[in-house]
């Protein structure tokens, strides 16, 4: 890819390794990744992609911290399955 100054979504995607859309679209979101908006369009500066790049290999973000959320009914879910897998009685799950 050329070098320019602004990237739509699509190109600012493959520029960080082909990562999921709705994967940028939380970094945008949580202000890990800043964009500019044009009209109705939202651009990311190649300074925000090199930015971003540095800022994950210097801190050491792991693939946890840039991974979408889940809701608070998924993680209620999520632990509730955690706590049946670490019963002390096997073949008793715990509740509650």
């Amino acid at each position: 890819m050329d070098k320019r100054e602004l990237y739509s979504i699509e190109e600012a995607r493959k520029l960080l390794g082909g990562i999921a859309r709705n994967t940028i679209y939380d970094l945008l979101r949580n202000g890990d990744l800043s964009s500019v908006e044009i009209g109705r369009r939202r651009f990311v500066s190649s300074t925000a992609i090199a930015d971003f790049i540095a800022g994950a290999t210097k801190s050491g973000i792991n693939s946890k911290s840039v991974t979408r959320r889940c809701n608070p009914n998924q993680l209620a879910l999520r632990l509730l399955r955690q706590r049946r897998r670490r019963s002390p009685h096997s073949g008793t799950p715990i509740t509650g």
